[in-house]
């Protein structure tokens, strides 16, 4: 699937579009693409934050289970990240794709017990 080029690279809105295109093409690759047993099937790619000059991108992944099954996610992740990006590259009108660090976001997690804290001192 080819997409246009962007052609400000100052542009907000620029990087904007191109976090959410990797957000959905990273999340399609890694449903579709990577073969690696480590990797949760309850893993989903959250959100991306690309630097300002295309060289790094932050897929942020949120990873259901314990920490023996969000580590091995991360790593099997880390391990398919040069994967990932030749198959952007391939499949992207990008002039440079941005190299891919995988961090596990758990948001979901602290607002969990955020809510439970918030609750147990309601009652």
């Amino acid at each position: 699937m080819k997409n246009t080029n962007f052609h400000n690279p100052q542009s907000p809105s620029r990087i904007d579009s191109i976090n959410s295109l990797l957000k959905k093409e990273i999340s399609r690759i890694i449903t579709t693409q990577v073969k690696d047993p480590r990797l949760s099937d309850w893993a989903s790619v959250t959100h991306v934050e690309t630097s300002k000059n295309l060289q790094t991108a932050i897929a942020y992944i949120s990873i259901m289970g314990d920490r023996t099954k969000k580590t091995k996610t991360l790593q099997a992740l880390r391990s398919a990240s040069k994967f990932i990006q030749v198959i952007l590259h391939k499949d992207l009108s990008l002039k440079r794709i941005p190299n891919i660090k995988f961090v596990e976001d758990d948001s979901f997690e602290k607002s969990e017990i955020i809510s439970k804290l918030i609750n147990d001192n309601n009652h």
